[in-house]
């Protein structure tokens, strides 16, 4: 008789422990399903601003290139500053020649000395 009143005792406790177990995993199952739905909503958010980053990314760069062209810059300098190509007849290459090291120093050939500087 102690032994069927021992597994009584026992069947008291464990049921009321195994339902609660189970509807605490039941719950934590649909909690941890709704978390990663939503995570799966923000990584597809955040790919499409990525993908939206990137074509404006790409459209800037083609912009830059139009604007950065030799006609345009070209087309912009005659237009608006008012230069011209030079004819080649009007054009003078002067060749430099090579002026060696230059000698710089402070001595007083130029005239400033340090003993008659303003005092600071």
């Amino acid at each position: 008789m102690t032994n069927l009143h021992r597994r009584s005792v026992v069947s008291y406790i464990i049921k009321p422990v195994f339902i609660t177990f189970l509807l605490c995993s039941l719950f934590g199952i649909v909690w941890l399903r709704s978390n990663f739905t939503s995570m799966e909503y923000t990584i597809s958010e955040l790919e499409n601003k990525k993908a939206d980053r990137l074509r404006e990314a790409k459209m800037l760069m083609a912009e830059k290139a139009s604007l950065m062209s030799m006609h345009k810059v070209e087309k912009t300098a005659v237009r608006d500053i008012g230069l011209v190509f030079p004819d080649r007849k009007k054009v003078v290459h002067v060749k430099e020649k090579d002026p060696g090291p230059q000698r710089v120093s402070l001595g007083t050939s130029s005239g400033w000395d340090r003993r008659k500087a303003p005092a600071d």
